[in-house]
C-alpha cells in the first residue's frame, strides 16, 4: 500500500477548500503563518476530541436502539464535543491575533481550523479503511470534509458578529457560534447514522441528506458574501472619510 497516495487522497479536498476560502480573502489576505497556525489548531482540536471522547465509546445502538442510539452518537459522540473543541481552538487562535480586523477574517480562520480537523480525521478514516480507501476518500471528499468546512464558516460568521458587533449582542452571537454549527453537525451525522442503522428509512434519509448538504452549501456561500460586502462597505466609508479629511485640510 502506497501511504503517500492515501495521505494525498485524504488531504486533496482539504487543500482545494483551503484555496477556495483563501481566494475569498484576496483583498487583504491573512498572513500564511497565522493560516498555518489555524490549521494546526484544527488538528489539535481533533486530538482533544479523541482524548475526551475515547473513555465514553460504547455500543449505544444496542443500549438505546437503532434510532435513539444513532442520534446519541451523532450529537454526544460527534457534534457536541467536536464543535466545542473547534470553538475552543478558534478562541485561543483569535484572542491575541493582531490580524483579526475584518468580518471575513473570522470565517477564514474558523475555516482553517475546521479544515485542519477534517484533514486529520480524513487521514484516520482512510488508514482504518485501507482496503476501500479510494471509495471512502471520494465519499468523504464529497460530503464529510465540505460539511466540516461549512460548519466552520457558520461558526466564524457568528464569531465575527460577536467580535465586531455591539457589546449587548456579544453573548448572543458567541452562543450562536457554538449552538448553530453544533445543531447542523448533529443533524448531518444523524441523517447518515440513522440511514445506516435503519435500512427501511435509508432511501428517504439519503434524499434528505443530499438536500441538507445543499442547504449547508448555500448557507455558507451566503455568509461569505454577506461579510465580504460589509467589509467592502466599511473600507469604502473609511476611504471616503479619509478623502474628506484631506480635502478639508487643503482648504486652509
Amino acid at each position: 500500500m502506497n501511504w503517500f497516495l492515501v495521505i494525498a487522497a485524504a488531504l486533496l479536498p482539504v487543500i482545494l477548500l483551503f484555496l477556495y476560502i483563501h481566494k475569498q480573502d484576496s483583498d487583504q489576505p491573512e498572513p500564511a503563518k497565522w493560516l498555518w497556525k489555524a490549521v494546526r489548531y484544527g488538528v489539535y482540536s481533533a486530538l482533544l476530541v479523541i482524548i475526551c471522547v475515547s473513555p465514553f465509546t460504547g455500543d449505544y445502538l444496542d443500549m438505546y436502539g437503532a434510532f435513539e442510539g444513532s442520534i446519541f452518537n451523532a450529537f454526544f459522540m460527534a457534534a457536541i464535543p467536536e464543535e466545542a473543541a473547534k470553538m475552543f481552538m478558534i478562541w485561543l487562535l483569535l484572542r491575541k491575533n493582531p490580524f483579526f480586523d475584518e468580518h471575513l477574517d473570522g470565517v477564514v480562520y474558523a475555516s482553517c481550523v475546521g479544515l485542519g480537523f477534517a484533514g486529520f480525521e480524513n487521514i484516520l478514516y482512510l488508514f482504518t479503511n485501507l482496503d476501500s480507501f479510494l471509495t471512502v476518500a471520494v465519499m468523504r471528499a464529497l460530503f464529510s470534509v465540505p460539511a466540516h468546512f461549512f460548519f466552520a464558516i457558520v461558526m466564524g460568521y457568528f464569531i465575527s458578529r460577536a467580535y465586531f458587533g455591539s457589546k449587548a449582542d456579544k453573548s448572543k452571537f458567541y452562543l450562536l457560534a457554538y449552538a448553530v454549527p453544533m445543531l447542523l453537525h448533529g443533524i448531518f451525522d444523524s441523517l447518515l447514522m440513522v440511514s445506516g442503522a435503519i435500512p427501511q428509512l435509508a432511501a428517504l434519509l439519503v434524499i434528505a441528506f443530499l438536500f441538507f448538504c445543499n442547504y449547508l452549501r448555500k448557507k455558507a456561500v451566503k455568509h461569505i458574501k454577506e461579510l465580504k460586502a460589509e467589509d467592502k462597505a466599511i473600507a469604502a466609508a473609511e476611504e471616503a472619510a479619509a478623502m474628506a479629511d484631506e480635502n478639508s485640510e487643503g482648504e486652509f
